[in-house]
């Protein structure tokens, strides 16, 4: 009988611990999966579990072969497919012929949407020739960016000569290549037509995660990723309220409701500042001998920021509602994010010269 007691008091204690605390009985679902979690700003880490591990990334490779290609600044050259291109070609695929011609543009277009690994060799062999060239170029990109623990040695993601990665250095790639407007327009597409030859085709993006948005954002990419060996692969970047979070899953049976899952845990991260300040500068030319100014906005951020105000000293009437006398420039993690105007909040009769000057703050 005290079997039976005993048993039903763990069972309560249990029930009752993973209900306070949810997210252990959810994270313990992947904790062999690999999962990182970045701002995209800072590529400050705000979840992690084995994210040093060494594992093949599938598909997701293609960050690094869309990303060497758009900076390769031939996007609106056209290429003649060739049978090397298509030798060994399997899984997704755009289909192509050898013969067949199109853009380098849309070659990223069909190697990131359909995921296309007859797009990705022709990329490759374009631009570099071989494939073994071109996983030296991807590799040696990679060592620029800082990704230790990454060897490319197809633009797939094919398992064909072990390649590897791990989901700190698939963040921190994905994080640049999301600086090259044409690698982010890319990736955020649902659809998009491509013409090969004469012909023009839809195709449709394989990242469902593009379909969710919400209140304070939605998911902008960027890339799908499977193989046998690999298990469900998958990179996304989700904007919350002027931010990007970059979630990467290596081998995450359940991907697309762990990024929402994590995604929302590191939102909670983000602290509220409210940025704002009202200045009184000197005013020449009536009987009121200053002009009421302000700026204000409020951001989500990991850490506070730096203000640095720059307005003049005096300024000569008029002066209308709205005027701009100046500029607050706010700094995030010693880079400009923002130039705030600094205005006037009041109208004021006739007019004269302005100069410049420069003040700063530390704001928190």
């Amino acid at each position: 009988m005290w079997v039976i007691v005993l048993f039903k008091k763990i069972f309560a204690f249990v029930l009752t611990l993973l209900f306070a605390y949810p997210n252990i009985a959810y994270c313990s679902t992947y904790s062999s999966s690999s999962v990182c979690v970045i701002d995209k700003t800072t590529c400050q880490t705000l979840y992690e579990n084995n994210i040093y591990e060494h594992r093949s990334v599938a598909s997701t490779t293609k960050i690094m072969t869309c990303f060497i290609a758009v900076q390769s600044g031939k996007l609106n050259d056209e290429v003649t497919v060739t049978d090397e291109m298509l030798v060994g070609v399997e899984g997704s695929s755009l289909y192509l012929k050898a013969n067949d011609k199109i853009s380098l543009y849309d070659l990223c277009v069909g190697m990131m949407l359909v995921s296309g690994n007859d797009c990705a060799n022709a990329v490759a062999y374009y631009l570099s020739g071989s494939i073994a060239e071109f996983a030296n170029i991807m590799n040696n990109t990679a060592k620029k960016l800082g990704m230790k623990n990454t060897m490319f040695v197809t633009p797939s993601g094919l398992d064909d000569g072990n390649p590897y990665s791990c989901a700190y250095d698939m963040a921190i790639l994905t994080a640049v290549a999301l600086d090259n407007n044409t690698f982010a327009k890319i990736v955020s597409m649902k659809s998009a037509d491509v013409k090969i030859n004469d012909e023009v085709k839809t195709v449709y993006n394989h990242n469902k995660l593009l379909n969710y948005s919400f209140d304070d954002g939605k998911f902008v990419g960027v890339k799908t990723g499977f193989t046998e060996k690999a298990g469900r692969c998958l990179v996304s970047a989700r904007e919350y309220n002027g931010n990007t979070i970059i979630c990467v899953t290596l081998n995450c049976p359940d991907d697309w409701d762990a990024h929402i899952y994590f995604d929302d845990i590191c939102k909670k991260k983000y602290n509220r500042f409210c940025i704002k300040n009202q200045i009184n500068i000197d005013a020449v030319g009536s009987g009121k001998n200053y002009v009421k100014c302000s700026y204000q906005k409020e951001y989500y951020l990991l850490d506070n920021v730096k203000i640095k105000e720059y307005y003049y000293p005096f300024v000569y009437l008029p002066v209308k509602k709205g005027d701009k006398l100046g500029v607050a420039v706010v700094y995030y993690n010693e880079k400009i994010i923002e130039r705030l105007p600094i205005e006037a909040d009041e109208d004021i009769k006739n007019y004269g010269k302005q100069q410049f000057s420069t003040t700063s703050k530390i704001y928190g």
